[in-house]
């Protein structure tokens, strides 16, 4: 509760009860399947956590992409995985690729879990510059909240005056993918909605 907004710290909620980006961060890193990359001397290890009580069987899909969404590399694992286990599922020597590292990412996908991997940190990446288009939907619930861009966008934060709960928050979204975000509140309206990225930043 002590802390900024928006921040990643040990600050989860604020004073209305609205999650903060440990809140959402916390939740996708206990889930029961991850895909966790590590970089190390120029080679980059891709690994699978299943925690779940059954062994999994699926491929993993790896692409490097640079920020308009131009594949640089891509590969499809066959991956079984046993259960409450973790495999290391591919290696990929970097010096291998021509690819500008701060104008690239590594997505994996396993199953219904992705990953994006950065080969920089973040203040060193060359983020794009890009509008990001939204099309708002009424449910029964709220609203669905649909959102896409022509390039990356870094860390996307949502908020409203409405009050309600994103079902996610301070992602991604890849370039040309659709993103859907399901809010939930009592509101008749979301005509406030304010999106920012680290794209607007820089």
């Amino acid at each position: 509760l002590n802390d900024c907004w928006p921040a990643i710290s040990w600050s989860s909620i604020d004073y209305f009860g609205n999650w903060k980006a440990l809140q959402y961060k916390a939740k996708k890193s206990f889930e029961n399947v991850l895909i966790s990359s590590i970089l190390k001397d120029n080679i980059i290890e891709t690994s699978i956590v299943n925690d779940e009580l059954e062994s999994l069987s699926g491929n993993l899909e790896l692409q490097i992409i640079d920020f308009t969404g131009k594949e640089v590399w891509s590969e499809i694992i066959p991956v079984n995985i046993g259960e409450n286990t973790s495999y290391t599922a591919n290696t990929l020597d970097l010096n291998s690729l021509n690819i500008d590292r701060k104008n690239s990412v590594l997505v994996a996908t396993f199953l219904n879990e992705t990953s994006n991997f950065y080969l920089e940190k973040p203040k060193d990446l060359e983020l794009l510059k890009g509008a990001i288009t939204k099309t708002i939907t009424k449910t029964e619930t709220g609203f669905t909240i649909t959102l896409k861009s022509t390039v990356l966008q870094k860390d996307v934060f949502l908020s409203s005056k409405e009050k309600g709960h994103f079902s996610d928050n301070f992602f991604d979204v890849l370039p040309n993918k659709e993103v859907v975000i399901e809010f939930k509140t009592d509101g008749t309206t979301i005509d406030e909605l304010v999106i920012k990225s680290l794209n607007s930043i820089y």
